[in-house]
């Protein structure tokens, strides 16, 4: 068997080069494509408990989206990205399947100061999270 040297691939791991022949299955593989940010997907099936946020709300990451219940546990859905929700495809009580589009995100404008999108959080709250994960001062 005939190798030329076009055929080989030269990969670096830890300061070691190694040549290498890629296989016909490695070569005819799906190629990855990065999972869109605007778009919240159903990571598994399951039904949907409650929906926290309404068309046109701005979100950060911090906000819970909508309770999504699998396997008999309840899961929190958050964003991974700030935004404001463009498009809401599912309701309440309904049975979403795995990678079922459920929710739709335009991001946020660069540059205008009239966009904000943390929500303030309330004082008793900033209070409560300040005593509990402050400096702690021994006597």
């Amino acid at each position: 068997m005939e190798i030329k040297d076009k055929d080989l691939k030269i990969f670096s791991y830890e300061g070691t080069d190694y040549q290498t022949l890629l296989t016909q299955k490695f070569l005819a593989r799906k190629k990855f494509e990065p999972e869109d940010p605007t778009r919240i997907t159903a990571q598994i099936p399951g039904t949907i408990v409650k929906i926290m946020v309404k068309e046109g709300q701005q979100i950060n990451p911090s906000k819970c989206l909508f309770i999504l219940e699998a396997m008999k546990m309840r899961n929190r859905v958050y964003s991974s990205i700030p935004g404001t929700i463009r498009k809401i495809h599912i309701a309440e009580d309904q049975r979403v399947s795995k990678n079922e589009i459920l929710l739709e995100l335009d991001l946020p404008v660069v540059g205008k100061k009239s966009h904000k999108i943390a929500e303030k959080e309330p004082k008793e709250e900033k209070a409560v999270r300040k005593k509990r994960f402050g400096r702690r001062r021994d006597k």
